[in-house]
């Protein structure tokens, strides 16, 4: 009897000196990612398999999960997520670094852990059965990617802001974020107050980008605001939704004002304005546009209604009859990014049902197959932050910045 209540209490004292090591060993904060890569954290990249079409390096992914779940934009994701893939509990990741990286439609986490917790994960995948995600807690089997490949993809991470991880796409990656280029490097930074994503690709000889940046105010009763240096070619499928060639005056760039969408109709109808900087030439074109781009009977026939205005240093322009008079009561507030390329702001809680409805439209699909793909894009990522107070982004040549404000 004596000899039994000695082995119980010295298993006892085992287990609550693990419990006591796991619990000093589990980190609060990130140890973070610092560019260019070094030591361990490059190590882990360099065991990326060839076949991989994107990975992520997320170094001690038990204190990012925490802050991703007291992000108020990202806690409901996080858990949704967490229901559904079976990882090891944050007690037992500890410290540990994990590289996640997706090849097709299956995704690996290679996860490095000390010796006692690897034992211990070994332990709990064994009682919790094969898990729903694929786990992998020693070297991968696949052929690593090769230096020729990757060294390139490391280079454009060089003046990246340090963050709690990278996201690599490779040229044959798919998905709508972030909207760069491909191959793609990414920066993401988590805080209570917001998500900071920096992404860099190689610049494109197609981008055309002002000398310097764009200068915008953003409304604060639209759903979503964008300005630009050149019009994107989605701005030719907005012809079709508004029935005339406004895209004609935002040839030399102009800002778009979204306050709604009427999705009752065969093709949803925006409820916007146009912003022009109020120049002799572009006040000459929109003259020429109010007169000539749709002969009179042809508005009153298909219901077309142009309606102009003016406020400080802009030219207004719109086809319904409240935008405008919308516009010029709301409040602006000045911008937290700033590209030379591109900028826009949305409300995610109002734009993503609008997305929800408008990228199921089969009209939409056929008539305007540029703004379908677009709107598809954007509701896969933006219907998953509806709890943010707004998402920002700026593009200049080759680098892309994106803020998820939280409420």
């Amino acid at each position: 009897m004596k000899k039994f209540v000695i082995t119980i209490a010295i298993l006892v004292l085992i287990v609550a000196a693990i419990a006591v090591y796991l619990f000093v060993t589990t980190p609060s904060s990130s140890r973070g990612v610092q560019f260019p890569l070094a030591g361990d954290q490059l190590a882990l990249v360099r065991s990326v398999p060839a076949t991989a079409d994107s990975f992520a390096l997320i170094p001690t992914v038990a204190a990012v999960q925490a802050k991703l779940l007291a992000n108020p934009a990202t806690r409901e994701v996080v858990q949704q997520w967490t229901e559904k893939h079976d990882l090891p509990q944050p007690w037992i990741l500890g410290s540990a670094d994990v590289l996640a990286y997706r090849t097709g439609k299956e995704t690996t986490y290679l996860v490095r852990l000390d010796p006692v917790r690897n034992v211990i994960a070994r332990l709990y995948l064994m009682v919790a059965g094969e898990p729903n995600a694929r786990i992998v807690l020693d070297t991968p089997r696949e052929s690593p990617i090769a230096a020729a490949d990757l060294d390139p993809l490391l280079a454009l991470t060089n003046g990246l802001p340090a963050g709690d991880a990278l996201l690599v796409q490779r040229e044959g990656s798919r998905g709508a974020f972030p909207p760069i280029g491909r191959p793609a490097v990414s920066s993401v930074r988590i805080s209570p107050e917001a998500i900071d994503v920096v992404s860099h690709a190689a610049p494109s000889p197609d981008e055309i980008a002002s000398p310097a940046p764009l200068r915008v105010g953003y409304p604060r009763s639209a759903i979503l605001t964008a300005a630009f240096a050149a019009p994107p070619r989605v701005i030719e499928d907005m012809n079709r939704l508004i029935g005339a060639k406004a895209s004609a005056l935002l040839g030399d760039g102009g800002v778009i004002a979204l306050y709604d969408i009427e999705t009752s109709k065969l093709l949803p109808q925006p409820r916007e304005v146009i912003i022009l900087p109020d120049t002799p030439e572009r006040r000459a074109a929109l003259d020429d546009f109010v007169r000539n781009a749709i002969p009179t009977g042809v508005r009153e026939v298909a219901g077309i209604h142009i309606e102009t205005g003016n406020a400080p240093g802009e030219l207004l322009l719109s086809f319904d009859k409240t935008s405008i008079a919308q516009y010029l009561k709301d409040g602006f507030d000045p911008p937290a990014l700033s590209g030379t390329g591109w900028s826009l702001r949305m409300d995610p809680s109002r734009a993503a049902p609008v997305l929800e409805q408008i990228s199921d439209n089969p009209a939409l699909r056929y008539l305007v197959p540029r703004i379908f793909r677009s709107a598809k894009d954007m509701r896969d990522w933006v219907g998953s932050l509806q709890n943010a107070r707004s998402i920002e982004a700026a593009a200049s040549p080759g680098e892309l910045r994106v803020r998820i404000a939280t409420k």
